[in-house]
């Protein structure tokens, strides 16, 4: 009886752990449909400061210790999945200088700046081309479903900012 309640519990433990599983409460989760372009507006006034180290870890590769400042602002993150082979291009425009970055989890991961430790093979892609208000990413998701994390920067401590992103995604 006494290994039947172990096993019980454990069993719940792992049904609870698995259903929680999702991301922080402050990440922007859209839909995106294949084959469409989506486009989302927002403001940096809506996100938060986030500590630029996790960028800078190999087994993540966002941006080098000398781009930081690019993205030492506020950061506005959004998430959504994607199918296996599935190619994003992501177009940041604002009036503003901010700054684009976006990687690729598999699709039962929900690791959010700054707790993320690693990512997909294709690494993490970055735009940051200093006072302008364009910038421009590829991710490409492997052979599985992944989940598709996207952040939007401002530099040099900048709290607000409007802008707009466009997502086209393609099999």
């Amino acid at each position: 009886m006494k290994n039947y309640t172990i096993l019980l519990g454990l069993f719940a433990f792992l049904f609870t752990s698995t259903i929680q599983a999702q991301f922080e409460k402050d990440v922007n989760q859209i839909k995106v449909d294949i084959g469409t372009t989506k486009t989302i507006k927002g403001d940096l006034s809506t996100g938060h400061f986030i500590d630029t180290r996790f960028g800078i870890r190999a087994s993540v590769g966002c941006f080098s210790e000398g781009e930081k400042n690019q993205y030492n602002g506020n950061h506005v993150v959004y998430a959504f999945e994607v199918p296996a082979n599935t190619k994003m291009i992501v177009d940041l425009s604002s009036a503003v200088d901010l700054s684009l970055y976006g990687y690729l989890i598999d699709a039962k991961r929900y690791d959010t700046p700054p707790y993320v430790e690693n990512v997909s093979k294709f690494g993490c892609q970055a735009s940051h081309k200093p006072d302008t208000g364009n910038e421009r990413i590829l991710l490409v998701a492997g052979s599985t479903p992944m989940h598709v994390v996207l952040g939007v920067a401002g530099p040099n401590e900048t709290e607000n900012g409007a802008f707009s992103i466009k997502i086209t995604s393609k099999k």
